[in-house]
C-alpha cells in the first residue's frame, strides 16, 4: 500500500521548472518522458489512483512515490481548476511570449539549423547573426557533451557571454523537443520561471513533439 495519499479534486500542473525540465535534454528518464507525456495533453489531468498509474506505467506504490518526488521537486503542482493548452497558434503568440522571458525583452527562438522562429527585440539582423552562433554552440555543445557532462560533470546545458562581473550578457539555452532542437536567446537577466515559458514549451510540444527527424 502506498504511503502517500492522493487529494481528491486536483489536477496535476506542470510548474515552468517542469516544462524546463522537459526540454533540457534530450537524455531518456522517468520524470522525463512523465513530463513530456503532461505536455503532449490537451488539458492538465486529474489527479488519481488511475491517472499516476496509468501516466508512470508502473504500480501505485512507486507512481505516488514518483509524483511526490517531482512536486517536492517543484517540477508538477496539485490545482483544482483544469489547465487547458494553449489553444494559440504559435505564430500568433510567439512575440509576446519571448518577450517576457527576459527583463529586456530581447529573447528570440531559433532552430538547429541556424534559423529563427521568431524574436522580440532584436532586429533581423542581429537575430540572423545569434541563430547561426547559437546553431554553432549547439554543434560544440553535442562534440563535447560526455566530457562536459560525465568527466566534468557540468550539469547545466546554457552557454553565455558574461561580462567582468559574471553577469550574462546573452544566454544561448538549448530545448529539445521529440527529435527536434531548438535554442533560445536570450538579452539580459533569464526569467524562465514564468508561466509564458511553460506555455511556449507546450505548444513547441504539441506541434513539434511527435515529429521525427528527418
Amino acid at each position: 500500500m502506498s504511503q502517500f495519499k492522493i487529494n481528491d479534486g486536483l489536477h496535476i500542473n506542470i510548474t515552468p521548472r517542469g516544462a524546463y525540465y522537459a526540454v533540457q535534454d534530450s537524455a531518456e528518464d522517468v520524470t522525463r518522458q512523465i513530463l513530456i507525456k503532461l505536455l503532449y495533453m490537451d488539458a492538465s489531468v486529474p489527479l488519481t489512483d488511475n491517472s499516476i498509474t496509468d501516466i508512470c506505467e508502473m504500480e501505485l506504490e512507486d507512481a505516488s512515490s514518483l509524483i511526490h518526488r517531482m512536486q517536492t521537486l517543484g517540477l508538477i503542482s496539485g490545482q483544482k481548476e483544469v489547465e487547458n493548452a494553449p489553444a494559440s497558434n504559435l505564430e500568433d503568440v510567439l512575440t509576446d511570449l519571448l518577450s517576457s522571458l527576459s527583463n529586456s525583452k530581447k529573447v528570440l527562438l531559433a532552430e538547429h539549423s541556424g534559423l529563427y522562429l521568431g524574436a522580440s527585440g532584436f532586429p533581423h539582423e542581429a537575430a540572423e547573426e545569434l541563430a547561426a552562433i547559437s546553431a554553432n554552440l549547439s554543434e560544440v555543445y553535442e562534440r563535447h557533451k560526455r566530457l562536459l557532462n560525465g568527466n566534468l560533470r557540468f550539469n547545466q546545458r546554457a552557454w553565455g557571454l558574461i561580462d567582468a562581473a559574471g553577469n550574462s550578457e546573452v544566454g544561448f539555452w538549448p530545448m529539445y523537443v521529440g527529435y527536434n532542437q531548438f535554442a533560445l536567446v536570450i538579452h539580459g537577466m533569464p526569467q524562465l520561471n514564468r508561466p509564458a515559458f511553460k506555455r511556449l514549451v507546450w505548444l513547441l510540444m504539441r506541434r513539434y513533439g511527435a515529429v521525427s527527424r528527418v
